[in-house]
């Protein structure tokens, strides 16, 4: 569900979540939200704060305390990130969005920064800031931040006192009295390092608006987003997303659904090796890889690196091309390093001087494949970010490798089933067949024979029945096998329509008078020949009529109708019987598919008439559809093209297995396909073109 008020958004959301089976729900205020989530039908809430006013955002987080299983995700835009928004904790994406630093230099309400320890100790929020102007006070342990703030705002307030309205002098941009030069000292910036959960950030964010109301607090990490939020859900706290970061929500939701937590807990101690020939820099990189949760062997001898990699050993490796250049290069380093373990990634650290050396170390990278070229120095953050999407990089590569491997043993298997099946129904169909008709033929013989003898002729009757409707069975199978060995007879003449029709009709009637149901043949009195094969033609027609028949009540009425358009005949089978719900529509063409409501009411059958009858369909170049209503009734229908069908490759008269078609769209044929040959103009221009004559 999706809280906002214009259409941008929604549009933008709505394909990520419908290809992955979700349905997006948009409401314009809370209330409905609120209404919406009691129902209890949507799990995952979604608020965009560009739209929802400031003074709504604690019931925001009422709400959410409410119904604590909804997963919420917030998105800001630049505007509801502003400092002047007064608003509970705020979470800052790193790096910092652009033009945050310049609103925090204009404004004079103190603003707070919680980093996390490895942004507060590189100094690296702090460089951002000063970078745009703006001097920050550094506040090592957060929990002193209450305090700390106090002190501040009391400190702030004397010195307004003491301060004396301009004259003379400071009114012509003389310099301020000392005590205006002390209060201008005080900044309203503070960076402090926090360490906590993202629930312990939210009560001393409590704390510190308890001291200042006007205060404003954000918590800003450089953990990537997808792992950020993976654990903000597994806590059962809100996600708060940049605007234009809309779009993942649908994968982040699918992941937390499809066993997210395991692989945060895969990805918890992931083993870096870290190379390098600086000291002081190799101590600081390591500190902050494992005040991030890694496990980091560091080294300055290159050939020591090599000797500890070997496969599994160690997920990642960050390079210092310069450490080898004695023994190996950086590239060679690189290379025997994926040679001993394929799977690992490797991030290289470059000089900047001289130019040359930097642009061959970032070339090679590309060269070889590697993951990244950063410049020395290196920015703690900026390691930690390029660790972290080379990390994500390699699970992905093995997940796929596996999902990859895991489906090639599926589909060996599926293969396996579906050659022993292929060969299962041809063997039935063939050793069956044989004693089948035996049955039949003495079956038929009896029942002559006994016409004299009543009780005993009922007898043989039914052996005959049940040998009839077995045969039935067992030629559907035969088709099956047939069709998807490719060799599915269709033998194209001169088709008389308007003759199958009749003599189906005729057929069938005597069923359906049987179970009380109103049959009626609706036809033209006359149609243009059409090429076609009348056995196939008329097995589709019966088959149709007989399933109609079958799941309608008494009292129903069919009505088989056959209508010429201007460039198809269109046969259509309607009945008043039980309908289709709109969730099987998609399946009736698959083999062995029966609705339930079918099931209930059918007497024998393997469900492959209709997936037989849409391939006789179209082998002769037309295709069928289905107009239907739960409990309403249905509408099959099939359409043959006046030019006939497209020629095929092969001997005369068997043409190779067609692949199935995806269903038309709301039950609607295609268009016809143009002719694949040019056609002779008609003798007569009133009636379409003539199909070859059969010899």
């Amino acid at each position: 569900m999706l809280v906002t008020s214009g259409k941008e958004l929604l549009m933008e959301m709505t394909p990520s979540m419908s290809g992955r089976g979700m349905e997006l729900v948009c409401v314009p205020t809370l209330k409905y939200a609120a209404d919406r989530l009691a129902a209890g039908d949507c799990p995952t809430l979604v608020v965009d704060f560009g739209w929802l006013p400031p003074s709504e955002r604690g019931a925001l987080l009422e709400l959410h305390k409410q119904f604590p299983k909804t997963q919420l995700f917030t998105l800001e835009s630049v505007a509801s990130m502003a400092p002047a928004v007064p608003s509970p904790l705020r979470r800052l994406s790193w790096p910092l969005p652009m033009g945050f630093a310049d609103q925090v230099r204009v404004i004079a309400k103190p603003v707070i920064i919680l980093a996390d320890q490895v942004l507060f100790s590189t100094g690296a929020v702090q460089n951002a800031f000063q970078q745009a102007g703006v001097q920050a006070e550094s506040l090592e342990f957060g929990a002193e931040l209450p305090d700390f703030i106090r002190r501040q705002s009391e400190a702030r307030a004397a010195s307004a006192r003491t301060q004396k309205p301009k004259k003379g002098w400071s009114l012509l941009g003389g310099d301020e009295e000392p005590e205006q030069e002390a209060a201008a000292a005080i900044g309203n910036l503070v960076v402090a390092q926090f360490t906590g959960s993202a629930a312990q950030a939210g009560a001393l964010d409590a704390a510190v608006r308890a001291v200042a109301p006007e205060a404003v607090c954000y918590l800003v990490s450089g953990v990537d987003t997808q792992r950020y939020a993976m654990q903000s859900l597994k806590e059962g706290q809100p996600v708060a997303l940049p605007r234009e970061q809309a779009g993942r929500i649908a994968g982040i939701m699918a992941e937390s659904a499809e066993g997210g937590e395991t692989r945060l807990k895969q990805r918890e101690r992931e083993r870096i090796l870290l190379l390098d020939n600086f000291k002081p820099a190799l101590t600081a990189l390591s500190q902050a890889l494992i005040g991030h949760g890694y496990e980091v062997t560091s080294s300055m001898d290159g050939a020591e690196a090599l000797r500890l990699t070997t496969k599994g050993s160690f997920h990642l490796a960050v390079v210092g091309t310069a450490i080898t250049m004695a023994e190996l290069s950086g590239a060679e380093l690189a290379q025997k390093m994926r040679e001993r373990d394929p799977d690992m990634r490797i991030i290289f650290m470059v000089d900047q001087y001289p130019l040359k050396a930097a642009l061959q170390g970032v070339s090679q990278v590309v060269e070889l494949g590697l993951d990244d070229a950063i410049l020395k120095p290196v920015e703690a953050s900026r390691l930690i970010f390029s660790v972290e999407k080379a990390l994500e990089r390699r699970f992905l590569l093995l997940e796929n490798a596996r999902l990859l491997k895991e489906t090639q043993e599926q589909k060996n298997q599926l293969e396996l089933v579906n050659g022993f099946q292929k060969k299962f129904f041809a063997t039935v169909a063939h050793d069956v067949k044989s004693p089948l008709t035996a049955i039949l033929g003495y079956a038929e013989v009896l029942t002559g024979k006994l016409k004299a003898m009543p009780s005993e002729g009922r007898y043989a009757a039914n052996i005959q029945t049940s040998a009839k409707t077995l045969n039935v069975l067992i030629s559907d199978l035969v088709d099956l096998a047939a069709m998807e060995s490719g060799k599915l007879r269709v033998e194209i003449g001169t088709l008389n329509l308007l003759a199958v029709m009749n003599d189906v009709y005729e057929r069938v009637k005597i069923a359906a008078t049987n179970r009380k149901l109103n049959m009626t043949l609706e036809v033209p009195p006359v149609l243009p020949p059409l090429a076609g094969d009348d056995a196939r033609v008329g097995q589709v027609v019966q088959n149709l009529c007989t399933n109609a028949i079958q799941y309608t009540k008494e009292g129903g009425k069919i009505t088989i109708k056959a209508e010429l358009k201007p460039d198809r005949v269109e046969v259509s089978v309607i009945d008043t019987g039980i309908g289709i719900s709109k969730e099987d529509l998609p399946r009736v063409w698959e083999r062995f598919f029966q609705t339930k409501e079918a099931m209930g009411m059918r007497k024998a059958g393997f469900g492959l008439g209709l997936k037989i009858a849409r391939e006789i369909v179209q082998r002769h170049g037309g295709e069928m559809g289905i107009e239907s209503e739960l409990g309403v009734g249905s509408r099959f229908f099939f359409h043959i093209p006046l030019n006939g069908p497209p020629p095929t490759e092969g001997a005369a008269g068997a043409a190779p297995a067609a692949a199935p078609k995806p269903a038309p769209p709301s039950g609607l044929p295609p268009a016809p396909r143009p002719p694949q040959q040019p056609q002779p103009p008609p003798q007569n221009p009133h009636l379409p073109p003539q199909p070859p004559q059969r010899k």
